[in-house]
């Protein structure tokens, strides 16, 4: 049996990580490991966080009794909560819990569709509450293609962590995303009213685990932590990367960049931001990013070829310069003519390969692409 959870929490507090860990706790039957699986970034009805729960149930269809007295009981009356972001417009849903269970997984072109885009309701299996179903669903049809895993813990009261042990977690083999290395904060603990102490990302469970405990010998009071299984840094939510040749790039208020009309690059973005405004027309770029409201927001870039055209120079170490339009070009000193009126130079970027915001303006999903594996 497979069992998923979603849409609990609001941006003024709760927490659907915190609510399946009181359920798994609960449970009167054996499961597998918890999975955290994060979903298209742009849904309309989307979480704070845009995760979803989900893990195997080693039990059979007389589970759902069980299920549905803990539903009436522990979740359904999260249903509701709301507030107001103070940094974004973005109209703000009530929760809508939503708890599904399935024999058998979801058919995984459910999964793709729900984190690459808009997902409705999946039919089929038993089903609680409302807008959530679609998360748990969707976790339910993740077939694990790219996994990392991250520790959370729960605060009991105040959010701390000792920096001293968030660096030895840092140096650890495995762990990544501890700390911007730009601005030198922690990325593991979230600013915000909810009740995660904090959040520990790494390659394998065991450097998870091993990390989780780390961190907690330095951390405040915690009511409970768990290692979850996750799809964050898989790229799943960019079906493949494009090429295109800049036909025009346009710098608008704020430093956010507009390239060919509907590429758009946050001034946010930091070395991909400068590394936009760097380019000129002709160049040849690859570049990934989801597309939203007719833009495509720029998450990675690197520039395949970039040219520019400069005069050619003299024997005598002079500029050349035109006779006027279809006349050539001459020496301004010798007077010596060329057939050449431009020469083609290639241009370095001041990053080569591929560039990414930093670490801290990333999508959970970003995979990481930068050489250095802490980033």
């Amino acid at each position: 049996m497979w069992l998923g959870l979603d849409d609990t929490d609001s941006l003024d507090g709760g927490c659907t990580t915190l609510v399946f860990h009181e359920l798994l706790n609960s449970l009167p039957c054996e499961y597998g490991e918890p999975r955290l699986t994060r979903l298209w970034p742009f849904a309309a009805q989307r979480t704070r966080g845009n995760a979803a729960l989900s893990v195997e149930l080693f039990c059979d269809e007389s589970i759902v009794e069980w299920l549905d007295q803990y539903w009436n009981e522990n979740i359904s009356i999260l249903k509701g909560e709301i507030s107001e972001s103070q940094h974004s417009e973005r109209k703000q849903y009530p929760s809508d819990p939503g708890m599904t269970l399935f024999s058998e997984q979801p058919d995984e072109k459910y999964y793709w569709q729900a984190v690459r885009s808009q997902a409705g309701f999946v039919e089929g299996g038993y089903q609680w509450g409302g807008q959530g179903r679609i998360g748990a669903a969707a976790s339910c049809a993740w077939r694990e293609t790219s996994i990392t895993w991250e520790g959370i813990a729960w605060r009991k009261d105040e959010r701390h962590v000792s920096d001293e042990v968030l660096t030895n977690v840092e140096n650890m083999d495995g762990t990544f995303l501890c700390r911007d290395p730009r601005t030198n904060r922690g990325l593991i603990a979230p600013r915000g009213p909810c009740p995660v102490m904090f959040g520990v990302r790494a390659t394998s469970f065991d450097v998870a685990s091993t990390a989780t405990n780390e961190l907690l010998s330095g951390s405040a009071p915690t009511i409970g932590n768990r290692v979850f299984k996750t799809n964050q840094a898989s790229g799943d939510h960019i079906e493949s990367t494009k090429t295109s040749i800049v036909e025009s790039k346009d710098v608008i208020e704020g430093g956010h960049v507009i390239i060919n009309q509907s590429i758009i690059c946050f001034s946010e973005s930091g070395p991909l931001n400068k590394l936009s405004q760097w380019l000129e027309t002709g160049d040849l770029i690859e570049f990934m990013g989801l597309e939203y409201e007719g833009k495509l927001h720029l998450e990675a870039m690197r520039i395949i070829e970039s040219k520019s055209k400069i005069r050619p120079t003299c024997e005598c170490g002079s500029t050349m310069k035109s006779m006027g339009k279809g006349q050539g070009v001459r020496c301004p000193k010798c007077r010596i003519k060329s057939e050449l009126s431009w020469i083609e130079i290639e241009r370095k970027p001041m990053i080569e390969g591929w560039v990414q915001p930093p670490a801290d303006k990333r999508r959970h999903l970003a995979k990481r692409l930068a050489s250095d594996p802490k980033s």
